[in-house]
This record gives C-alpha cells, structure tokens and sequence, in this order.
C-alpha cells in the first residue's frame, strides 16, 4: 500500500462526522460502518445514508427487540399485529416489507424474496446495529431494495467478562376481546461471557424472554436465544471469524385474520439458527482476500387444531434454506482508489406442507423447490482527499429461476468546508419472487414464469455542523420507483396463475435528522419524515379491498413521522433516556369483512423512558438497576387495525457485569 493511500484512509476512517480542528474538546469520532460498502468508512465520509444504534444505547433503554430499536430510525415504520411475539414488519422509505435485506453478523437471514418477520429478533449479545437506507442489490444482490439491516454481535476483547441482566414488568391489558382483563406479565433474561484471547477474541451469550400476552386468551409467547462471535488470528496476515444465532420460539395467538379473538389452540413455532464463517487473508501490501461461507435455516409453521368438533383447523410446516458461500479480492492499486470484486453463490430450497378441515371438507399440499443463484459484483471507491469519496458499482445476478438480471450504484459525497457535507447516491435493485410465489400448489398456483420486482432510486442529502460542531443537522430528500411488483388473485383467469407482475408505485420522501450535545452528559437527538406513497398501476383486485388500488397510497405507511430523545449519561451513577415517538396517520384494511374494506388509523404520540443507577462502581463487580416505562402516556393506539397495542409496561430489572 502506497503511503499516500495509507495517509487517505488513514484519514477517511478517522474524519470525525461533526468535528472541526477548533472544537476537538467537543468532536466525536464518526463510526465505522461495514456494511454500506466492502470497504469500512467513517459515517461522515459515506455517500448512503446510514444510522447505527450501539448496544450501550439499546441497553441504556432497556429495549430488548431488534424491532422496537428500529422505531427510531429515520423513515422506518415498524408494524406489529398484536403482541410481542406476532408478526413484526418493517417498512422502510415507504417500500414494501419484503424490501429490506436482514443481515446477522452479515449472514442473509431473510427468507428467499426478502421475507422477515422481526418477532423474534432480539438484541442479546448485540454490539451495534447498523442502517442502509437506499438501494443496496450491488452487494447484497436480492432483496436489499430501499435498505438493508445488519445486526452485529459483540466482539470480546480484555480479561474475561461476565454480565447478566434480568428485567420483570408488567402492563394492564386492554379491556378489548377479554372477559376478564389481568395484568400482562413480561420477563427478559439474558447471560454473557466475553474476553480477549492472546490471538483472537470471544463471547458467548444466552436469553430467555417470555409474556402472557395483551389478550386474556391464548396469547402467551417466550423465545430462547444463543448467539456468539469467535475470532482467531493465527499469523499477522490472517483473521478467521465465526458468527452463530440461534432462536426457538412460540407465540399463542387467539385471533383471526381480521383480528377478532376467536381461537383458544392456535400458535405458531419456529425455531432460526444463521452461521457465518469468514476468513480474510493479506496477500500482499495492496491485496487482501476474503471467504465467507453462510447458511440460513428456518424450520416452523403453524398449528390450530379443532376447537370443537365440527370445527375448522390448520396445520402447516416450512423449512427454508439458504447456503452461500463468496470469495472477493480487494485492491488498493493506485494512491487514490479502492476496488472490491467479489462472486457470491447461493442456493435455496424449501420444503413446505399443509393439512387442514373445513368442516366435513379436508384438503392438504405439499411442494418441494430449490435454485441457485451466481451473482458477481465490482465497486470502485474514489478517495483524492479526505473530504471527498465518490463510489462506482455493477452486479450480475444469473438465477436459476428468472435468468440474468443487472444493478448498478453509483454514489458521492463532498465536504467542501469543515462544516458542510453533501452527498447524493443512485441506483437500482430487485427482489426475487418467493417459493410460494413460484411454486406453490393446491388452491394457490405458483407462477414459474414471474420476473423479480425492481426499483430505481435516488436521493440528494445535505449534512450541517452548528455552534462548533456541537449540533448536527441532516436533510435528505430521496425518490422511488417501484415495478413489476407481484399482486395475487383468487382467480387463475388473469394471466393463468395466482401470482403476477401487474402493479407499480412511487414513494417519495424527505428525512431530517438532528444531533446536539446540549450540556455536559446532556445530549439531544432526532428525526423526522415525510412521506407520499402511491399505486400508478392497480393489481388484480380493483375493490375497495384490493392493496394496489390506482393513486391510493401503500397501507400501513405514515405520512408523518417525528421521533426525539434526550439522554443523560456521564460520570455519575445515573444515566437516563426519555424518547419521544409521534405516528401520523396511515391507511388500512378492515379484513373482517369481505371484500375488506378501507379504513384509516389515526395519528398517536408515545413516551418511553429507560434509566440505570449504579449500585458499585468497583472494578471487580459492576452493578446497576435499571427501569424502563414503555408508553408512559398510556396511549391507545393501532399498528394494525382491530388489533392491540401495548399500553403502559413498567419494567424493573438488575445488570451486572464481572
């Protein structure tokens, strides 16, 4: 590696987001993101727009779902059908959920076509969380439309450490569908141990999390989780990393697809274990080499037997696959640039089954479908000085399935005083159908023939420093496309199956993000967006009813959303959170009905609290108790029509570390 280069990234990786040469007593270093581009860059250097969320914030705020972390993210909206343990989404830059790339330790977790239910997503064991937003198919291929989520596990370092936290608490239930309303009960427990080897580092941690439910009936739900990170680096030029997940979980759920308590059996299981093995090698001064090999594996389904005789009942099975393995090469050829090659091979599969009586009517399906998919990508970084990087990049995919098809990213950002960043990025991205969209059979025919779902993106950002970069303030408007986007039928008449490429939409925003360090501990930070969804083109189901309904906007995406949070952590024993959430109104569907029909939820704001005291602040043993107040106001409130949603939770817990 020239010295020139090594001046440049020294700097780039370095370059704080806020800081000016004057103000060093206030600067804060910008993180290290990895997963935006192949190449680690400083936040502040980065021409995609990005969010992290450290582990020690998420422990300072008691919050334990990797779902509840991304409310805060700025054009996020998550969506979850009742309690903790239902079905969880994520919406992100108005796109559909099938459209954000879920990475654990960057091990694609999503199921093949970009389903993810964040339900059981925890944050044990969670160093950081980091937040693409925009199109991101160049690297990840597939399903990484409008972002992509990555979840890091902890990285060990120092003498051996031990830390556990426990939390109890509680929260009335709704009146809503419950005979006789009782407490809710929520119990989250987790263990950890870490440490730094003489050549490597470890940790290893395991949780329980349990609840009865926001409904009296049938609503309990608890999840298991182990997970660690294990590097080794046998010589100077090699680093070899393991990152493992594993979760079971079940969640009881009493009510119906249009959210009316009506079932007293019915659950539905699971269990995920993700595994990542990579092990980077230095060729040579200006050459490094990275294989990663992958696998993915969701085994679960659903089982709600009689009530009573005569009654309904359904029972299903799914387990899904994805085994990967890449190889890339990085090169630092000349004193201004980076280039990173890669090929990434893939193959899916699932197994799927299903029993059900309606009545004295039985039925049952079965299907069994694999492919492969062959992508290869290359992206160039530009880095002439520290205060500019441009980004150039080109994929192939060749699946099995749908043939070839072609991404490109393009990116820049330009820091033409100390004080002021612009960036600006471009690109487009896919989704791939899914194993039911594709194959399914029975009453539901899969379409072979379906082309995956595109988009083409942009967005043009502005980042400000205030008051000698004490305050930060970012405004970033972006501009989507959707097409080919895949509607479902009833009737097999339209294009001969279930599933087709019919629908198209627009969804266009603006972001602002604000960071202020008012006062010593005391610091300041927020977000807010403005969104505007719409169909151009309908699907298949042109009732009131239908999803894709022409100049209608996407259901269950706020137009508004403001998010704020003041915290307190410094030298003394108490450190502390009050964050703010405020939701404007969305569309939806009453599906108690059919046809369903249109409705519209109404805007509500929320306050969360989360605070710690310390107890002993020796080195030796480290103790703290810790509260969290969820929804301080009581609200009530909707995320999905006609099914509740947390009211105030208190929680009262201890942590402490060895």
């Amino acid at each position: 590696m020239s010295a020139r280069l090594t001046t440049v990234l020294l700097a780039t990786l370095t370059l704080p987001l806020v800081a000016q040469e004057q103000s060093r007593d206030t600067a804060r270093t910008a993180p290290i993101i990895v997963t935006a581009t192949r190449v680690p860059l400083s936040q502040g250097a980065l021409p995609v727009a990005v969010t992290v969320i450290t582990g020690e914030e998420l422990r300072l705020r008691g919050i334990t779902s990797v779902a509840d972390a991304l409310n805060d993210v700025t054009s996020a909206s998550v969506v979850q059908s009742g309690s903790q343990g239902a079905t969880t989404s994520l919406f992100l830059r108005g796109g559909e959920s099938k459209y954000v790339k879920v990475l654990i330790d960057g091990v694609p977790a999503n199921d093949p076509g970009g389903v993810y239910d964040f339900a059981s997503l925890t944050t044990d064991n969670v160093e950081r969380i980091e937040i693409v937003r925009g199109p991101a198919s160049v690297v990840y291929g597939a399903d990484a439309v409008t972002g992509v989520v990555n979840v890091i596990t902890r990285r060990g370092h120092g003498a051996p450490h031990l830390e556990l936290d426990v939390r109890d608490g509680s929260a009335p239930r709704d009146r809503a569908g419950n005979a006789t309303p009782a407490n809710m009960q929520n119990v989250d427990a987790t263990g950890g141990v870490s440490g730094g080897l003489e050549s490597g580092s470890y940790s290893l941690a395991l949780g329980r999390h349990q609840s009865t439910g926001l409904y009296q009936l049938n609503n309990h739900y608890w999840n298991n989780v182990l997970s660690g990170r294990f590097t080794l680096s046998p010589t100077g030029n090699t680093e070899m990393r393991l990152a493992a997940r594993y979760n079971d979980y079940q969640f009881n759920y009493p009510t119906n697809g249009g959210g009316t308590p009506a079932d007293s059996n019915a659950y539905r299981s699971e269990n995920r274990t993700v595994l990542g093995f990579e092990v980077e090698q230095k060729l040579v001064s200006s050459l490094r080499t990275v294989l990663a090999l992958n696998s993915s594996v969701n085994d679960g389904g659903t089982n709600d037997a009689l009530d009573r005789p005569g009654g309904n009942s359904f029972v299903s099975h799914d387990r899904t696959r994805r085994r990967g393995a890449e190889l890339r090469f990085q090169f630092l050829p000349a004193s201004i640039a980076a280039v990173t090659v890669g090929t990434q091979l893939e193959h899916q599969d699932q197994r799927s089954r299903s029993d059900g009586a309606f009545g004295t009517f039985t039925f049952n399906s079965t299907f069994e479908a694999s492919r492969r998919n062959v992508g290869t990508y290359a992206e160039v970084l530009l880095m002439p000085s520290p205060r500019f990087t441009a980004t150039f990049g080109g994929r192939v995919d060749d699946n099995a399935q749908f043939g070839k098809f072609n991404t490109g990213r393009v990116g820049l950002s330009w820091r033409p005083v100390a004080a002021t960043r612009f960036r600006a990025t471009a690109g487009s991205a896919f989704r791939e159908p899914t194993f039911s969209e594709n194959y399914s059979t029975g009453f539901v025919t899969g379409n072979p023939g379906l082309r995956p779902e595109r988009t083409r993106s942009a967005d043009v950002g502005v980042e400000q420093e205030l008051f000698g970069g004490r305050t930060q303030l970012a405004l970033t408007g972006f501009a989507q496309r959707f097409r080919n986007m895949i509607d479902y039928t009833g009737s097999t008449t339209s294009c001969g199956y279930s599933y087709c490429n019919l629908a198209a939409a627009q969804s266009n925003g603006v972001e602002a993000e604000l960071r202020a360090r008012v006062r010593g501990p005391l610091s300041l930070s927020g977000g807010g967006t403005v969104l505007r969804t719409r169909v151009l083109s309908p699907g298949f189901d042109t009732t009131s009813g239908g999803l894709y309904r022409r100049g209608e906007s996407l259901i269950r995406r706020p137009e508004h959303k403001w998010n704020a949070e003041l915290s307190y952590g410094g030298a003394s024993r108490l450190s502390a959170a009050a964050r703010f959430l405020a939701v404007g109104q969305r569309t939806d569907r009453d599906f108690r009905p059919f046809p369903a029909t249109p409705v519209t939820l109404p805007a509500y704001q929320r306050i969360d609290l989360g605070a710690e005291y310390a107890l002993y602040l020796r080195r030796e043993v480290r103790s703290a108790v810790t509260l969290r107040v969820e929804n301080l106001q009581n609200t009530g409130y909707q995320n999905v029509f006609n099914f509740l949603a947390p009211r105030r939770t208190i929680s009262l817990g201890l942590r402490s570390a060895f």
